[in-house]
């Protein structure tokens, strides 16, 4: 079972894996799929005059709403970035990072120079970040809907609009700190299904979209034990 831990808890030689594996995965030179295939599915999804990136229901916006797959989607999404960096370095595991808490971006992550050779841009106001009274809201929520609809809210979207730049656009996955925060996000996720077990999305039939990405059943993406990780 893969321990995926707090950003803060990380070591010099954890951020540098980490870090290096990103890298690792940018360029022209990197195998399929590279971070920009990561960035521009998730860019199609946002698009609203892509009919069928609506139809894959990813958030809460345009055709796509409510998002019914917000939280299914984007937990195979950062499994899938963090298989594909561990191809990079085995030992790697996907950090996250609870904004809510910690309101102020990982330090790793935040120099000038890496940010320039990622070709992303930030804004930061941590001001506007969501409060543990909003994460406590959502924890509230006794029905699978209601949890999703309220933590992809305030939780999930302040923290976008914090970081600012490229995380407050559709290419949000170009800035790392995407998948910290989502890692986060399923982290809390995980935490209100071991409080609520017989909740569970309504069409855990449907296929998540595109392939090959997705190409799994909504149903596949419930169990974070069986997908072979927890939270430490």
């Amino acid at each position: 079972m893969r321990s995926r831990k707090n950003q803060k808890d990380m070591t010099a030689a954890e951020w540098s894996t980490f870090i290096d594996a990103v890298n690792r995965t940018h360029g022209v030179g990197a195998k399929a799929p590279a971070y920009r295939d990561f960035v521009a599915v998730h860019a199609r999804a946002m698009n609203m005059a892509d009919a069928v990136g609506m139809s894959w229901g990813v958030h809460s916006m345009g055709a796509m709403m409510p998002g019914r797959n917000f939280l299914a989607w984007h937990r195979r999404f950062v499994l899938q970035m963090e298989s594909r960096l561990r191809k990079v370095h085995a030992s790697l595991t996907m950090p996250y990072w609870n904004a809510i808490e910690d309101r102020a971006i990982p330090a790793p992550l935040d120099k000038a120079p890496l940010l320039a050779s990622w070709s992303i841009t930030r804004n930061w106001d941590p001001s506007i970040l969501a409060t543990p009274t909003d994460v406590a809201a959502a924890n509230a929520m006794g029905t699978f809907d209601a949890f999703q609809r309220t933590l992809e809210g305030a939780v999930h979207g302040s923290v976008h609009n914090a970081v600012g730049g490229t995380m407050a656009g559709p290419s949000s996955p170009g800035d790392p700190l995407f998948f910290l925060h989502h890692a986060n996000l399923d982290r809390l996720w995980s935490e209100w299904q071991a409080t609520h077990p017989a909740q569970a999305p309504s069409n855990r039939t449907e296929i998540l979209q595109p392939k090959p990405l997705f190409g799994v059943a909504v149903s596949k993406c419930l169990s974070i034990q069986k997908l072979g990780y927890q939270y430490v």
